[in-house]
This record gives structure tokens, C-alpha cells and sequence, in this order.
């Protein structure tokens, strides 16, 4: 398998689909944490063992 090399910086996108119910517990763990979804999607990640880079896990949403 090639693996492109790219700038730590950059993203890739991913889209996955789950059950309806786990959705929503994502989202009540996002809210009751004051946190995006993506950010409890790479903090489970990276305590299941997938290197997940420190500073990728952060709020990308605009506060007002």
C-alpha cells in the first residue's frame, strides 16, 4: 500500500455511516462536553490506539 506523504498539517476528508442511536450519543457527549463531534471522534480514536496528532484535536468552529 502507497501512502502519500503530505505536510503534517494537512486533512483528509472522511465521511462514515452509523446507527441512528449512536449519532445521537455522540452528540449528547459533544454537548455535555462543550465539544465539537469531530473532537470525541479523534479523542476515542486516539484512545483506541490510532495516532491522532495533539494539536488536531481542537474545535475548528468560529465563536462569536
Amino acid at each position: 500500500m502507497k501512502i502519500d506523504s503530505k505536510s503534517p498539517d494537512s486533512e483528509e476528508h472522511l465521511q462514515i455511516q452509523v446507527p441512528s442511536e449512536t449519532k445521537y450519543d455522540l452528540r449528547l457527549k459533544a454537548l455535555n462536553g462543550r465539544e465539537s463531534i469531530r473532537m470525541v471522534v479523534l479523542k476515542a480514536l486516539q484512545a483506541y490506539g490510532v495516532d491522532v496528532p495533539i494539536d488536531a484535536i481542537c474545535d475548528r468552529r468560529k465563536r462569536h
